[in-house]
Order: structure tokens, then C-alpha cells, then sequence
């Protein structure tokens, strides 16, 4: 039988990788492409000694690291040798770069079509420059009561936080979010029909999942949250685009009923229209007749800056179509990633196990936190302050946006939240202005960008997260970018 003289191997001193660990991937790599064959005896360590300028002991891990991989065999008195590695079919196995290239193993067909789909409008830089949508002002947020209640949470709940949670979420926090909800925005609910999810998204796919099945129509805002487009598009399901109007989402006459309807009435993104109290009564009388779940997404409640919010759709009925979405990523920071869901009764087992099986559970301690932070005054404390930041910010962004753009855009009324929509006056292409104003640093989404119908032209811009400085600079900025093209 041949003896291998492996003069193909180098090993480099000067490389991180450790020579035991150089020598025995290329022996492997050798043995793979088929360039050492099944059988080949390998020179002697000694012999590799000499050849290899490296200890005895290097090149015996080395080889006997092979040896427990399979690669290579030991026989008594006899030396090392390749193993044989043909598969039953006679051909060598094989992988990596040099593996021969055959058929993919298939995957489902339904996910096929979710590279197409984005939940946010893509971006140029990850940067957060103005004036980005759905941003909070982080660098407000009360990070000392926030770990102080984290040590709280830790200090009286040890045994609970490191233990495996219940999939349906911390029963303190369900608890804490149920007097909440409540009390700021009139929701009927008892802790055990709140699920805690990993934010809105995480809920609206639940949702999609377990109510939808392929061909479903679904009644969704257009222009509408893409968060949600896209998880009922992962689902299968039809989309119907409904029309916003001055009282919000509008109710079809002659159509045929959906199996979910899909709404913000609090306060519509991005055209930031509240739904009205006949209009939201309309939609679950509706809903009541027709057999229609309601997805109620409570974007933006927190920040209303004029008169007091609307009770939510939940709360002015009992008829148990409603289901409520809410998340704390906007109102504290994006990274917390923490939601949460009031299911009606009757779906509340399916929920939690779906939950279970999805992720089992979303961190313990992050929701032990929150729920401290709730309790402990922390939570409407900080609410409190971010409207009245908010307020201002809004204030000085309407008051540059008449200065420096209303001879091109015009921005309606806005009372609440924490983005403004404005409309070209004169028209054109407002996807072609937003890259425009991406290359000058400016972040601003176009309006068909949100859209699945043709609408008027405009622009989204968020004005939360930036300081008045930052504001002042940016509608200079957009106004230089928007002249030039006129």
C-alpha cells in the first residue's frame, strides 16, 4: 500500500491558529477533495517530525483528533491510515467547496415569497438620522429607575426570574399591565387574557398564524403599518386594502366580509387620523354581524397632546371580537422588545400554547423589570415626560416646516403620536424625493411606500427622537434638496 508524503501541507508560525490545529485541517481538506485516497498510509510521526519542523506532540494531537473524527484509522504495528469514506453509492463523500453539486434538499413553499416583504421602509444608513418614523427619544429614557428596578425585580424574585417562565408571560407583569390598561385606555380584561409577546410583531404573526388560513381576506389600512401587511402576506392570507377617510378606516358597502380587519384607531399610521367614536361603534357593529375578528392595534396611544384619547375599540364592547395589540418598544426603547396581547376568552388556551411552542416565553427578567417599573410609578412618570417632550418637539418641527417646506408640503392637523405625514402640493414622485433626501442625510419614507393602492404623494416623518437643533438644521436640509429639483 502507497505512503503518503503529505508535502502538501504547510504550517505558518506566524499564523493565530495553533500548528495542531493548521496540520489538522489541511490533512482533513486533503482527505475530502479526494487528493489523499482511502487506504494511503501517512508517513510515521518521526519522519513528520523532520518534515514538518514541529513536535511529536503537535503532529500525535493532530493525527489522533483525525483519528476520533473518523478521517483517518490506526492499526497496531502498522502505521495510520486514510479511512474509507465512499458512500453506499461508491461515491466519495465529500463537502465544503469541493463537495460535487447536487439537488437542494426543498423547503415549504410559503415562505417563498417573504423576501419581497420588509416590516419598515429600508434605509441607507443604520444610523438613525432625521426625520426616521416610530423613533423615541432614547436618550431621554430614565435608564437609573430602570435599573433600579431591575435590581428590585432580581432582589425579591430571584427563585422566579432563573427558573423556566410560563409561556403566557410573568404573571406579575400580566397583573401590572391589567390595572394599567384599564385605567389609561378603558381595555376589559383579567390578567390571564393577557399573553406577553417579543413586541407587535411577534403578536401580529401569532395572529395571522392562528386565525388565517391560505386565501383568507383580510381588511388592512392603506396606507397602513407594513409590520402588519407582512405578517397576513407570510400567512397566506388576501389582502384588501381599505381607505382611510376623516373619521379613520372606512367600512365597505357591498363587499365581502373578511375573516380579520386590521386597525390603528387610536391614531392611523402613518396618516395619524383618529378614528371617531360613530365610526369605531359602526365597525363592531359590523364586526358583530358579519363574524369578524377586529385586530386592534394600539399604536401611538400614549402621546395624544390635545384633549384626552378615546377609550380603545376593546373597551366599548362585550361582544369578544377584539383583539388588542400593544407594545412597549416605542414608549420605553426599541431594543426592550416586549408586547403584549388581550385575547377574548375563548382564544386564549389556543394562544398560549401556540406561544409555548413558538419561543416559550420572553425574558423573565426583562418582565420582571417592566413590571416593577409599572408598579413603582417609574412607568407613568416617564409617559408623562416624553409627552411633554414630545409636545415641544412638535411645536418647533411644525414651526420649521412653515418656515423652510409649505411651499411644497403641507402637513395637516396633529394632535397625537409621534410621526406627521405630509402631502406634496404639487404632486410628483414622492418615492424619487425621499432617495433624494436619503443621499442628504434625511430620512423620510415616502407615502406610497406604506401603500398597496395608488395615493396622493407625500411624505412620513418622525420628529420624537431629534432635537430642536437637529430639527432646524434637518428643514434647512429639505428645503435645499427640494429646491434644487424645482
Amino acid at each position: 500500500m502507497a505512503t503518503a508524503t503529505l508535502n502538501m501541507v504547510r504550517l505558518d508560525r506566524r499564523q493565530r491558529v495553533s500548528l495542531q490545529a493548521q496540520m489538522n485541517r489541511q490533512i482533513r481538506e486533503l482527505i475530502v477533495s479526494g487528493q489523499l485516497k482511502a487506504g494511503v498510509r501517512l508517513p510515521s510521526t518521526r519522519d513528520l517530525v523532520l518534515q514538518l519542523g514541529v513536535s511529536r506532540n503537535t503532529i500525535v494531537y493532530a493525527l489522533d483528533q483525525l483519528i476520533a473524527e473518523g478521517y483517518l484509522h490506526s492499526r497496531v504495528g502498522s502505521g495510520i491510515y486514510v479511512a474509507d469514506l465512499l458512500t453506499h453509492d461508491g461515491r466519495l463523500l465529500t463537502s465544503g467547496a469541493s463537495a460535487v453539486a447536487g439537488k437542494p434538499p426543498r423547503i415549504s413553499s410559503r415562505p417563498t415569497h417573504l423576501a419581497a416583504m420588509s416590516i419598515a421602509p429600508e434605509y441607507s444608513s443604520a444610523k438613525v438620522r432625521p426625520f426616521r418614523p416610530c423613533q423615541p427619544a432614547v436618550d431621554h429614557f430614565p435608564l437609573r429607575n430602570w435599573n433600579r428596578a431591575r435590581a428590585r425585580a432580581l432582589r425579591f424574585q430571584p427563585r422566579e426570574l432563573f427558573v423556566e417562565g410560563d409561556s403566557a408571560g410573568l404573571p406579575r407583569l400580566r397583573s401590572s399591565l391589567a390595572i394599567y390598561l384599564q385605567d389609561a385606555r378603558g381595555v376589559r380584561c383579567t390578567p390571564e387574557q393577557i399573553i406577553i409577546t417579543a413586541g407587535t410583531q411577534q403578536a401580529l404573526s401569532l395572529i395571522a398564524t392562528l386565525l388565517l388560513d391560505r386565501g383568507d381576506p383580510v381588511w388592512i389600512e392603506d396606507p397602513g403599518y407594513l409590520g402588519a401587511r407582512a405578517a397576513f402576506l407570510a400567512a397566506e392570507a388576501k389582502l384588501v386594502p381599505i381607505p382611510i377617510d376623516s373619521d379613520g378606516l372606512t367600512i365597505p358597502e357591498r363587499t365581502k366580509s373578511p375573516k380579520v380587519v386590521y386597525c390603528t384607531p387610536s391614531r392611523q399610521f402613518p396618516l395619524g387620523i383618529t378614528m371617531t367614536l360613530a365610526r369605531r361603534f359602526a365597525l363592531l357593529e359590523f364586526a358583530r354581524n358579519n363574524a369578524v375578528w377586529i385586530v386592534e392595534d394600539d399604536y401611538d396611544s400614549e402621546f395624544r397632546y390635545v384633549d384626552r384619547p378615546l377609550p380603545c375599540l376593546q373597551g366599548l364592547t362585550n361582544n369578544q371580537c377584539v383583539i388588542y395589540t400593544g407594545s412597549f418598544s416605542k414608549v420605553l426603547f426599541p431594543s426592550l422588545r416586549l408586547g403584549y396581547i388581550v385575547l377574548p376568552e375563548s382564544l386564549v388556551k389556543l394562544f398560549r400554547k401556540a406561544k409555548e411552542i413558538h419561543d416559550a416565553g420572553t425574558s423573565v427578567i426583562d418582565q420582571a423589570t417592566a413590571a416593577v417599573f409599572i408598579d413603582e410609578g417609574f412607568f407613568s412618570t416617564h409617559v408623562r415626560r416624553m409627552r411633554q417632550l414630545y409636545r415641544e418637539r412638535l411645536y418647533v418641527f411644525l414651526e420649521e416646516a412653515n418656515k423652510h417646506v409649505a411651499k411644497w408640503l403641507t402637513f395637516p392637523d396633529i394632535d397625537a403620536g409621534m410621526d406627521a405625514t405630509a402631502l406634496l402640493k404639487a404632486g410628483g414622485n414622492d418615492a424619487e424625493i425621499s432617495t433624494r433626501l436619503a443621499a442628504a442625510g434625511i430620512d423620510v419614507p415616502s407615502l406610497s411606500a406604506y401603500s398597496l393602492a395608488a395615493c396622493q404623494p407625500g411624505l412620513v416623518f418622525g420628529f420624537t427622537a431629534f432635537s430642536p437643533a437637529q430639527i432646524r438644521l434637518a428643514m434647512k436640509t429639505i428645503a435645499n434638496a427640494i429646491a434644487k429639483q424645482h
